[in-house]
């Protein structure tokens, strides 16, 4: 419930500073911003859920547990706001590719060229740290098989989700490096951003590997499983 609270504080914290439009100007420009609010949801929603697997599969009470999670929470937190700043900085295409002057308007100012690298810097770091928590509470799960009772297949599903959360951590790191190589530079921005345009391609290469390899695995359950029959 704590957990699930936080989640619910950090969606309220992308509301918090949008005060209710007073024309219609504000209006379209809060149609707009539904945009990158609706993203930053799926993206949070993305990271509830792989916390709500974790606990409704292994139901941890552990000492150890509860630092890890408050160290999540925490950084779930710090999260939020650059996220939100990030994905607001798609609305500058949009306001260019509608000719919509009242909206690139309430965008100047937003960042200058020279910071979009520090931006990318403390978004990569504050999303790697989520999903390295996250591979870390897996990871004690997974020490834990005994105590928990896991069958092989419970393993090996808890291994691929250490392998999954590490995956999602690499490409904000690879990013973070980028705009430290490219830091000062106009191109510390696209091309850091444009590393996430990864998360396709790998994701879903991983998800074929691990659905052929989870169907082997089942195969060789049954099968020995026969065998000792």
């Amino acid at each position: 419930n704590f957990s699930d609270a936080v989640f619910a504080l950090a969606i309220t914290l992308l509301l918090i500073s949008t005060s209710p439009p007073s024309n219609f100007e504000q209006i379209r420009r809060f149609v707009y911003e539904l945009i990158p609010f609706l993203l930053c949801i799926a993206i949070i929603l993305i990271i509830w859920h792989e916390h709500y697997i974790f606990f409704y599969r292994y139901g941890l009470r552990s000492a150890k547990i509860i630092v890890l999670n408050t160290l999540f929470l925490s950084l779930l937190l710090f999260y939020v706001y650059p996220l939100k700043f990030l994905t607001r900085l798609i609305l500058f295409p949009i306001a260019r590719l509608l000719h919509d002057d009242a909206l690139l308007g309430s965008l100047n100012g937003i960042i200058a060229t020279e910071d979009v690298g520090d931006l990318m810097i403390i978004y990569g770091i504050g999303a790697a740290s989520v999903f390295f928590t996250l591979m870390l509470m897996y990871r004690y799960a997974l020490k834990l098989a005994v105590e928990l009772e896991l069958n092989e297949l419970e393993k090996f599903d808890t291994r691929v989700k250490i392998r999954t959360n590490l995956l999602m951590g690499a490409v904000p790191v690879l990013s973070v490096i980028l705009a430290f190589i490219f830091y000062g530079s106009w191109l510390a921005g696209i091309i850091p951003g444009f590393t996430y345009f990864l998360y396709t391609p790998i994701m879903m290469i991983h998800r074929r590997y691990v659905d052929r390899n989870r169907r082997n695995f089942i195969d060789l359950q049954r099968t020995e499983g026969s065998n000792e029959l």
